[in-house]
């Protein structure tokens, strides 16, 4: 059967032996279960909260950020390939150890969980099935066939340069600077339409195309459009107004993810011979000139779906079937309701310990608390724990153990 925080409030009334409000009032009651709830889930971490996203993994993309998303992420669970793709386990790793990994690739595909400044990522170091095509590295003006060049008729694109000091992947970068009053369009061109031809018809609306852009002041700044196709007249087309995590653009370098699905197709291109390519950096009326706008790294890239197990600190849905953290109803619903339904034993005295606790009486609190941690054990032991430990393997780099 299915509850509601109403059975539990029951019970707690028991363990207190008071059912009305003129001491402990409604909202008390249901800030003690809350608080009770919270108390078992992180104690536990088992199955019962246990829920998966859907996370597309792109083979150069190492930090997926999630914060929005997975809102409710109290820890990572698992990560896994496709029912027909385990052929290796995925480890869960320490955010350095993973770090050190990803700027020395290992053949292990391993996973963690990396917090910083106030945001919440899933870090992966993974061979993906699909791989990557490398339309170019941007490492000289034929990098991919053709010729990269500037439009220095209809934009503001001046003066390309290969910029050997300053890029991301590779040897170099595309240079380029803002001259405002060359054009009246606001944005700075850089094309191609002699790429050697590509079958991309592999990749076609399941893929993305990534890249990475250097804007020196993003404060005028406002968007990349894409347009790839088999000609200037033939060509899919898209806009993207934010960065691969969908944050807002900041001074420096930046990753761009363009999903073809969401491109639209102009006249008829041929996925089978791909060659033309051109990139606006787009601003507003305010840009004034600038220097070293950079390009680097074009890629399509078709992701591998990987499976995401994590343990939710939500307590639960509400009549509705929205996601609660605190409890503002008895008619809520608690997150093991239906799985599990012994679990409003612990969590009633709990709750109990907590009423008691703020009413100064310390000896009937500890009794509950005691009774909370014997029955929680109970359920220890019946539902395994979510939570996948880290594996420690740091390595020493520069030795070879290996060499008879």
């Amino acid at each position: 059967m299915s509850i509601t925080v109403a059975t539990i409030q029951t019970e707690l009334n028991t363990s207190i032996g008071d059912s009305s409000t003129d001491r402990i009032s409604a909202a008390e009651r249901l800030q003690a279960i809350s608080e009770g709830t919270v108390w078992v889930m992180e104690e536990l971490g088992n199955d019962l909260q246990n829920f998966t996203h859907e996370l597309d993994y792109f083979e150069t993309v190492n930090y997926y950020k999630v914060t929005t998303d997975l809102a409710d992420l109290l820890d990572g669970g698992d990560l896994r390939r496709g029912k027909d793709d385990q052929t290796q386990s995925i480890s869960r790793k320490s955010s350095r150890e993973l770090a050190v990994e990803i700027a020395a690739p290992t053949g292990e595909s391993s996973w963690c969980i990396d917090r910083r400044d106030n945001d919440t990522y899933i870090a992966v170091n993974h061979s993906s099935k699909y791989g990557y095509k490398l339309i170019s590295g941007c490492n000289g003006t034929t990098d991919g066939g053709g010729t990269w060049a500037l439009d220095e008729t209809t934009s503001d694109a001046t003066n390309l340069t290969i910029d050997t000091n300053e890029f991301k992947e590779g040897t170099a970068s595309f240079n380029f600077d803002l001259d405002v009053s060359q054009s009246t369009n606001n944005r700075a061109t850089i094309t191609n339409s002699t790429l050697n031809d590509m079958n991309l018809s592999s990749y076609e609306d399941i893929s993305s195309f990534l890249m990475w852009i250097y804007v020196p002041d993003v404060t005028n700044f406002t968007s990349i459009t894409l347009f790839i196709g088999s000609d200037s007249s033939n060509y899919w087309s898209a806009t993207a107004t934010t960065d691969v995590d969908g944050s807002a653009y900041t001074d420096g370098w930046n990753r761009v993810k363009i999903d073809w699905e969401d491109m639209t197709a102009t006249s008829s291109p041929d996925e089978e011979a791909v060659d033309y390519v051109r990139i606006d950096f787009n601003y507003g009326a305010g840009q004034g000139d600038d220097t070293d706008y950079r390009l680097d790294d074009f890629q399509v890239v078709r992701p591998e779906k990987l499976t995401f197990h994590y343990i939710t600190w939500k307590l639960g849905v509400d009549s509705s079937g929205d996601d609660v953290f605190a409890y503002g109803a008895t008619t809520d619903v608690p997150y093991y309701s239906g799985s599990y339904d012994q679990m409003i034993y612990p969590i009633a005295h709990k709750a109990a310990s907590i009423v008691f606790r703020n009413l100064r009486l310390f000896d009937e609190m500890t009794l509950h608390e005691n009774e909370a941690t014997k029955t929680l054990s109970k359920v220890k032991r019946i539902i395994p724990s979510a939570k996948t430990p880290e594996v420690k393997n740091f390595k020493i780099f520069g030795l070879n153990f290996n060499n008879k």
